[in-house]
């Protein structure tokens, strides 16, 4: 299992394009957060602690996440990237996502 969020963390400005399909990633961050506040009722550029999220939730969401994508996933990150559309980029930018080299 990867370490994700505490060393190494790659900028989101820096997805690769062969990474991960982002649109997959971003529905599975989606049904994650609809799941946690009981409703599907907010947008990719809302602040999750301001439509109904806290702490608690944060880590169930991330704790489900990670076993998902196979990664241990900081909360910190989340923190620091709470909407969807931040939260799906800096995920798709780090290593352990991202297509092997050819």
């Amino acid at each position: 299992m990867n370490n994700f969020g505490s060393v190494g963390v790659a900028s989101p400005d820096h997805a690769d394009h062969d990474g991960p399909d982002l649109e997959l990633l971003r529905a599975q961050v989606r049904v994650q957060w609809a799941d946690a506040l009981e409703h599907d009722d907010f947008g990719d550029d809302e602040d999750f602690f301001e439509i109904g999220g806290n702490s608690l939730l944060v880590a169930e969401i991330m704790a489900t996440l990670g076993a998902q994508l196979g990664a241990r996933l900081a909360l910190r990150l989340f923190f620091d990237h709470s909407t969807v559309n931040e939260l799906t980029r800096v995920l798709a930018a780090h290593e352990a996502f991202r297509a092997p080299a050819r």
